[in-house]
């Protein structure tokens, strides 16, 4: 419950300053579009922040040593790519045209995310294929 508490706090914090722009939209007190631009904005700081923590996030060693460091590798490419695809969300939201932010942030997110699993594919299979010296010497 330690772990879940925070997650579960900026839940209904986000979800309190997403009801309170649409109550504000409605009323008049801010712009059309901005609650979806604030809205999208803390979408993509939430994403560059879980994805920044999740490789640091390390369980107990059950593979070898060269599974595991293959593994982590993987783990801080996933992060890096999905923390600087959370960020350029942000900031294309932040500052650029709503028309050109939907698809380009959409671009953005989904390319960390292909990067982030085709790395982890091409880790995965790195594992289970045999070392050079027994490939070598079974033939």
């Amino acid at each position: 419950m330690k772990r879940l508490l925070p997650s579960i706090v900026l839940t209904i914090a986000f979800l309190a300053v997403a009801a309170g722009l649409k109550y504000a939209e409605s009323a008049g007190l801010v712009g059309d579009d901005m609650a979806q631009r604030v809205v999208q904005v803390m979408i993509g700081l939430m994403l560059a922040g879980f994805a920044n923590v999740a490789p640091k996030r390390i369980g107990p060693q059950r593979m070898s040593r060269e599974a595991e460091a293959r593994m982590q590798t993987a783990r801080r490419i996933g992060g890096w790519s999905l923390t600087l695809a959370g960020l350029a969300h942000a900031a294309l939201w932040a500052f650029a045209p709503v028309d050109f932010a939907v698809t380009a942030a959409m671009i953005v997110v989904g390319s960390g995310l292909a990067i982030a699993i085709g790395y982890a594919i091409w880790a995965c299979r790195k594992l289970g294929a045999p070392p050079a010296s027994e490939a070598t010497n079974g033939s």
